[in-house]
């Protein structure tokens, strides 16, 4: 193995194990079951006392009361019919603390969201394929994947570099992520698009992928776990840093794309990201949920996702609801999606066009 392969190597692991130990604190035992053995109450139990043991963001939801949101539903609860009425039941306690990252998931890999702030999403997926397979000189065919990176071509002599991350959950590699973005290294210019990145996803996959964009080290933003069993029982703020990761960093001009659909990780992410200087952030506000959450199983095939965690910007500022806006707003409409016009992608290309 290289020499310059095992300093990265050894670099790669240092950050993880310091990043996993600070947020041991974090960590609380999991919670049990509660209510009838085997019934559909006692699952609505269970989501409601694993939301009680482990949600972090209870201090910022001053005007819910959980434990009335318990009784609310009771009564329904306990005449529950098919796991389909639980279900529907269970989002709409979930829903009584508005966040976007408090979520169920099926076996089948549907994603439920409790509550959605209902913000116009400027994305699209039919119009963005229109786009890549315009803009991708290859000709081979784009698919839209956890991640994708590819050379685009906006005139016929300049090459820039795009890349987008719609999962920085299960579905995202971020060794493979920095390996499949060498591809781009002499690009004159690079966009990165999260506006498709919804979820919850993973801190850790948002800290090690931003390290391939990251020129000079920088204060990003805080972060504080719930530690025990009080609703309120927050620790201290740790700060986070944004870190170089790989054999090389883009230090050519990057537009970076969010939406309000860029939550959880990918709004972690933007924070990383936003520290340097060559990049500038364009698109609309993200959606205020900077969050990532933990998965615990209900059944074979339910599971519940609940944020662990909270984050605060630079200014120690809670990033919950509110969002983290662009320097530069890209208004975007229908009317632009039928008309199959992108107006953030054309405003990036146009920003990093030579």
């Amino acid at each position: 193995m290289k020499k310059g392969m095992l300093k990265y190597l050894s670099l790669v692991l240092s950050i993880g194990i310091a990043l996993f130990t600070s947020g041991i604190s974090g960590c609380l035992p999991d919670p049990y079951s509660v209510g009838e053995p085997d019934s559909l109450f006692s699952e609505y139990v269970l989501i409601w006392d694993l939301v009680d043991s482990h949600y972090a963001c209870f201090f910022a939801r001053e005007n819910v009361n959980w434990d009335q949101a318990y009784e609310k539903f009771r009564p329904a609860a306990l005449n529950l019919g098919s796991r389909d009425e639980l279900v529907d039941l269970s989002l709409q306690l979930l829903a009584e603390l508005e966040d976007q990252n408090l979520v169920l998931w099926n076996s089948a890999g549907t994603r439920l969201e409790s509550w959605n702030q209902g913000a116009f999403i400027n994305w699209d997926l039919s119009v963005w394929f229109d786009y890549m397979r315009e803009l991708n000189p290859s000709g081979s065919s784009v698919t839209f994947d956890a991640y994708g990176a590819l050379k685009i071509c906006p005139t016929p002599t300049d090459t820039l570099g795009y890349v987008y991350i719609s999962d920085l959950g299960d579905e995202f590699d971020w060794m493979f992520f920095i390996i499949d973005t060498t591809m781009l290294e002499y690009c004159k210019g690079l966009i990165i698009d999260l506006r498709m990145c919804g979820g919850s996803g993973s801190a850790m996959n948002a800290f090690y992928s931003c390290g391939r964009f990251v020129a000079e080290l920088g204060h990003a933003y805080y972060r504080a776990f719930r530690t025990g069993p009080g609703r309120n029982d927050m620790g201290e703020m740790q700060e986070v840093l944004a870190y170089r990761n790989g054999a090389w960093q883009f230090t050519v001009p990057i537009v970076l794309l969010t939406g309000r659909k860029t939550q959880g990780a990918a709004a972690q992410l933007v924070l990383l990201l936003r520290t340097q200087p060559h990049i500038t952030v364009i698109g609309d506000t993200t959606a205020g949920f900077a969050n990532p959450a933990v998965s615990f199983n209900l059944t074979e095939d339910w599971t519940i996702e609940i944020p662990e965690m909270v984050s605060y910007s630079s200014d120690s500022i809670l990033i919950f609801n509110s969002g983290l806006a662009p320097d530069i707003v890209v208004p975007v409409s229908e009317a632009d999606f039928a008309a199959g016009v992108d107006p953030v992608l054309d405003a990036a290309l146009e920003m990093i066009t030579p």
